[in-house]
This record gives structure tokens, C-alpha cells and sequence, in this order.
């Protein structure tokens, strides 16, 4: 079902919360690894606080939706994934209220802006608030998102008040236990408390071929086998988001997935392919038992990045007694995702 349009009486409490926000200084007393979590009355997902703008350039809190977000945000401050361009936009999966330049706002935040009867003025002085999620154009907030990102500025201010008067307020000895500002409802008011919680496991449900419920893939993966096709070559197998953003309508403009398959050693793309879809673990599935059947020979092993990609492609690789491997880098893709963004630019 969607989600209800925002009323003004909940972007006005958004308003006034962000610019209180501002007013305390948060990014004074609180570093941008100083993550702590506070969970969603409405739904128990826990979203991780990050306070950006200790180094006088970037002033915004940012609100990672889940384990899911919060492993992003560890990988961004560890320096294990490039925070710059469109690749960190991409992968981004959170709530943002940032401060801004005029320029950078359009035409609805102004409307918003003007109904509230609010003025601002200055460099970094405009409140905007975007949604950030992997594979989409950075959007709007729904009402939802509203009214949690409210809660998360305010809780922010608490805990930099905290954290002015006691900068340990956040030091776990377990890296991999956060504090969380947790809501208990007493006598409909909400009432937070500090929890010191690990974050819940990522469950991904990993969709591949089965030989038991479709017997039409036993017939083809039968077929390959009997073609005695050579086996040569390792195949580099890897995905991105391309820097083009399409749009249906009205819609939120969404990112297209390539999957590229290159041979490792003479550096050929040997296959491209490409989807709109978000859940796009079937149509990838689909078509490289496809690309099996067209080609003449089978790799000897092939390497990826992506778990996903690793375990989509398990029962497959077992089947047919091709290897697989897991890399941190791989060349080949690596130099064709460069190709592919120049072309865009």
C-alpha cells in the first residue's frame, strides 16, 4: 500500500527539529564514527545515527536503515568502499538531513519551505531531506520516513548533549555492539531508553536453480553436459549500477544493474547484461544458464565479488564441476565499468 503524503504539521515538527539540530552544534561533540542506533517505534527496524560535519564541510545526519545500511556506513568510514561519485550515491542506504547552498534545493522543497513560512539565509543554511536507497535516484521522503527521521534528529541532540558532557558516552569495548535509543510507550507518551545491542543478522533470501521442482533445468543442464563442451579460462563475473538513471512517468528514477561476464586472461567481455528490475537475482539466473547453452565451451572456474552473485550461482558451478572463487578486485570488470561510465559521461 503507499505510503500517505506528509502532512504539514509533520514536516513542520521535521523542520523545527533539524534546525534545533543545527542551532546545538551536534557536529561539534560528535565524530562521524560516533554511530549509535535508535530504533523505530512504528516498525523495531534500528536505524544508525551518523553526524557529518566535524570537518566543516559536509553538515548533515545521516540515518542507515538497518544492518543492511549500517554495513555500508562501516565500509565508507573504513575506506573499503569509494565514498565518492556515483558509486557511494548507489550504494548509500539511508536518511539524510544535510544543510545546503540555496542552488541545491528544487522547486518542491521551496513550496514546503514557503507553506511553512520559514526563511533561511547563508551558506549551508537550507535544511534538505532526501532518501537515499541503493539502485534509486536520491528522493523524497514519504510520511513514514518523515516522521522517523524526526525522531532521529532529536535523539541526536540528546545524545551530542550527552557527549559534550561525556565523550565515552558512545566507547563500547565489543566493536560490534552499538548503543541503542530504544522506545517503550508509557501512558501514550514514548519514553527512550539506552540498549547496548548487537545488530540483527542480514537475512538475504538467495534465489537459484532447483533440480527437484523444475525438472526443465535438469534437461538443460543435461544437454550442456552432453555437448562436451571444452572447458578452458577462468570468467570474471561482476555488477554495478550504471550512472544513467531511467524513469517510467511520475516515478522514482531508478539505476539499471549490469552484469558483465569477461574472460580473466585476454580481458574480452564476453557477455552484458542488464536489468531495471531491483530483485534481479532470477533474470540473472535465467539468462546465464542461456548464456551456457549459446557458447561452445565451459571455464574452468570463475571469480566474483559479489556473494550474492557466488551463491545464486553455487548449484549451477556444482552441477556443471566449475569452480568458483572469490576476489576483492577484479581487473577485468573493474576496467570495463570505467569504459562503460566514460561512454555515459
Amino acid at each position: 500500500m503507499a505510503e500517505a503524503d506528509p502532512t504539514i504539521e509533520e514536516w513542520e515538527r521535521l523542520y523545527n527539529a533539524a534546525m534545533n539540530f543545527k542551532q546545538e552544534d551536534c557536529w561539534n561533540y560528535m565524530l562521524e564514527h560516533d554511530i549509535f542506533g535508535i530504533q523505530n517505534p512504528e516498525t523495531g527496524e534500528i536505524g544508525y545515527c551518523c553526524v557529518m560535519g566535524g570537518n566543516g564541510e559536509h553538515f548533515a545526519l545521516a540515518v542507515y536503515k538497518g544492518t543492511e545500511g549500517l554495513a555500508v556506513l562501516v565500509n565508507l568510514l573504513n575506506g573499503e568502499a569509494n565514498a565518492t561519485g556515483i558509486g557511494a550515491l548507489q550504494m548509500q542506504n539511508c536518511l539524510m538531513a544535510s544543510f545546503e547552498d540555496r542552488k541545491l534545493l528544487n522547486k518542491k522543497d521551496h513550496e514546503i519551505i514557503k507553506k511553512l513560512g520559514l526563511k533561511f539565509r547563508g551558506r549551508n543554511a537550507w535544511p534538505l531531506f532526501r532518501d537515499y536507497t541503493p539502485g534509486f535516484h536520491p528522493w523524497y521522503l514519504n510520511s513514514k520516513d518523515i516522521r522517523f527521521l524526526t525522531l532521529a534528529l532529536e535523539q541526536s541532540v540528546e545524545m551530542s548533549r550527552r557527549m559534550k558532557e561525556n565523550p565515552e558516552t558512545l566507547t563500547s569495548e565489543d566493536d560490534f555492539i552499538f548503543l541503542v535509543r530504544v522506545p517503550v510507550n508509557k501512558k501514550d507518551e514514548i519514553i527512550w531508553k539506552d540498549e547496548w545491542l548487537e545488530p540483527p543478522d542480514i537475512v538475504v533470501e538467495v534465489k537459484s536453480v532447483d533440480m527437484v521442482e523444475d525438472p526443465n533445468y535438469r534437461t538443460r543442464f543435461e544437454k550442456i553436459m552432453k555437448g562436451r563442451k571444452e572447458r578452458k579460462g577462468t570468467w570474471e563475473i561482476g555488477t554495478f549500477y550504471l550512472p544513467e538513471a531511467v524513469r517510467e512517468g511520475s516515478e522514482r528514477p531508478c539505476y539499471p544493474r549490469a552484469i558483465l561476464y569477461a574472460d580473466h586472461n585476454s580481458g574480452m567481455v564476453l557477455s552484458f547484461f542488464m536489468t531495471e528490475r531491483i530483485d534481479y537475482q532470477e533474470d540473472f539466473i535465467n539468462h546465464f544458464i542461456s548464456f551456457l547453452e549459446e557458447i561452445d565451451f565451459l571455464p574452468k572456474g570463475i571469480v566474483a565479488t559479489d556473494k550474492m552473485i557466488l551463491a545464486q550461482l553455487y548449484p549451477i558451478t556444482y552441477e556443471l564441476e566449475i569452480e568458483l572463487f572469490e576476489a576483492s578486485y577484479l581487473d577485468v570488470i573493474e576496467d570495463a565499468q570505467h569504459g562503460m561510465f566514460d561512454f555515459f559521461r
